[in-house]
């Protein structure tokens, strides 16, 4: 999966093959409009006064493909201006030339606007950090039961093919982090773990001073993560807006991913000294970030179909609204009072 994803030459991410929207090979939040970006730039400022309008306010994007959803954001800010304006500081954490080279086509027309290659090359910061649909592109272990313990499923070349083979499980942390699931109901269940999340979190935390980790992404939580219907895991491909079970098709020319494990997500977040501040799905998310916005359109609402419209796809439970889940991991950032994004969260922090 890493090699598929991320080989300079021939990886899916990193050769810039990769091509969201009604030409590309999927759909994202940020390829229906330009109003997700702009209600995300509204929950960076409430980010900021949480944290006391500081003079100086950061906003990290990881994983930000070709720059749209940053000159949406950054678009909103600019058009309102003033003291918050003044104090953002736009921060791209890209390792991929290709990316770069668009993202900095695309936001040539924003100042204080820099690129960074990892985490480790982020100065500390006060503000939030942003991904969508960064974490389900992770490389994935995937593990089987066999009927009594888990064995790693690995890759295998087969008359010129790719094809499918199990081992026992060799690596430590895997067998440690297989030692923690629930026993299988039957055999053949497959379940993926996310060994990169860790080092992910930590890269980040060790660089935030205070702020917010707000990270959208599909996936389950609690003992939904074991539901029968997912006993078959839930690693997919995608191509030309086509879903394919088998991932070793066609390897870097399709998206690999898998859902996120939120539960593990949120305990490796605490281990590492952060708090939960929010879990929801993204329309009742959205629905508290839109509605000041909503409110202040009076009358002129037709002048702003298009986003309405963008909006509607955005909160309908049968398209995106219940399909995409946010979590907000707080450091040193107060929780009360609520942002206004999460006045309406559903399921809340109870279910991780």
């Amino acid at each position: 999966m890493e090699l598929a994803l991320y080989h300079p030459e021939h990886g899916y991410y990193a050769s810039g093959r990769a091509r969201v929207g009604k030409s590309g090979d999927f759909y994202t939040s940020v390829s229906v409009g330009r109003i997700y970006g702009r209600l995300l730039a509204s929950v960076c400022r409430e980010v900021w006064e949480g944290l006391g309008s500081p003079g100086e306010f950061t906003i990290v994007e990881q994983g930000a493909n070709d720059g749209t959803m940053a000159a949406d954001i950054l678009g909103m800010i600019g058009e309102r201006g003033g003291v918050f304006a003044d104090a953002l500081r736009y921060r791209i954490v890209e390792p991929f030339p290709v990316n770069r080279s668009r993202q900095q086509e695309k936001l040539s027309g924003f100042s204080r606007v820099s690129w960074h290659e990892d985490d480790e090359e982020l100065p500390e910061f006060t503000g939030i950090h942003l991904s969508n649909e960064l974490l389900d592109a992770f490389p994935v272990d995937s593990i089987r039961w066999n009927g009594s313990v888990w064995e790693e499923e690995c890759v295998v070349l087969e008359k010129s093919r790719f094809a499918w083979m199990t081992r026992p499980i060799a690596e430590p942390d895997l067998t440690e982090a297989a030692k923690r699931l629930p026993v299988p109901s039957r055999e053949g269940w497959r379940f993926e773990i996310n060994q990169g999340i860790s080092p992910w979190l930590s890269g980040i935390a060790s660089r935030m001073k205070r702020g917010m980790i707000l990270t959208v992404d599909y996936g389950q939580v609690g003992e939904d993560r074991f539901a029968p219907h997912r006993a078959d895991g839930t690693l997919l491909a995608y191509r030309k807006h086509e879903r394919f079970t088998d991932p070793l098709e066609e390897p870097g020319l399709c998206d690999i991913t898998a859902q996120v494990d939120f539960t593990d997500l949120a305990a490796k977040a605490v281990v590492l000294g952060l708090t939960p501040i929010a879990y929801s799905d993204q329309q009742h998310f959205l629905m508290g970030a839109a509605e000041p916005w909503m409110r202040s359109l009076g009358d002129h609402a037709p002048e702003h179909r298009k986003d309405l419209l963008a909006l509607n796809t955005l909160l309908t439970p049968s398209l995106m609204g219940s399909q995409f889940k946010v979590l907000a991991l707080g450091k040193d950032f107060p929780s009360d009072p609520p942002l206004a994004c999460f006045k309406y969260q559903r399921p809340g922090v109870g279910a991780l």
